[in-house]
């Protein structure tokens, strides 16, 4: 089971996969909340301390790689694992990401339950 009260933050424009993943997380004994949008994430994020936070990065609006650059300023401290479906400009976004040193973890949808749980254990 998760350290008691760990908390987590997944942002994604699916909302069901936002639903599957705070559930899987509540599951392992994680505090997991979700919101749809880069612009939501930084909202919660200003008010309320999370351990880690899991991340689409293609969402519309305020994108993965734009809105990890406003999460580390308001929370330099917490990690962030982005993770995303095929696309095609994915590789040249990821290599950006590592380049500027942004991308503590990520992973490739879809993804399997047990792939989200260790990867909160390790971060959060």
């Amino acid at each position: 089971m998760a350290e008691r009260g760990k908390r987590v933050l997944i942002i994604d424009d699916e909302e069901t996969i936002g639903i599957g993943m705070s559930e899987m997380l509540k599951d392992a004994g994680f505090k997991a909340d979700y919101v749809t949008s880069g612009k939501d994430g930084l909202d919660v994020l200003k008010d309320t301390e999370c351990s880690l936070v899991f991340m689409d990065m293609i969402m519309p609006g305020l994108g993965g790689l734009e809105t990890y650059r406003e999460i580390k300023k308001i929370r330099p401290g917490v990690t962030v694992v982005l993770f995303t479906g095929y696309f095609k400009d994915a590789d040249r976004d990821i290599f950006q990401g590592v380049k500027e040193g942004m991308i503590d973890a990520y992973i490739r949808k879809p993804f399997f339950s047990e792939e989200i749980v260790s990867t909160a254990l390790k971060y959060a």
